[in-house]
């Protein structure tokens, strides 16, 4: 028999800490990856991804991006 939690986590501590190792994962990524500039922005960005900056991926817009100041859309 295996031994369960002793209490719940609540929603807040789960996803601060996913947000911690993420950060820490893409870091690792970065410097362990070989890292390429957007064609689009000129921001570094890790190779075979979709540019954190601007959203485009092999010349097209896949995501948009909000800016983290004003609930306006950010189009590149």
């Amino acid at each position: 028999m295996t031994i369960g939690p002793k209490k719940k986590i609540s929603q807040a501590k789960g996803r601060q800490r996913h947000s911690t190792w993420e950060m820490l994962n893409i870091k690792r990524m970065v410097s362990t990856h070989k890292v390429s500039i957007c064609k689009n922005c000129g921001a570094k960005k890790l190779s075979h991804r979709v540019c954190p900056v601007c959203g485009y991926y092999k010349g097209k817009q896949v995501i948009t991006i909000k800016s983290k100041s004003k609930d306006t859309v950010v189009d590149a």
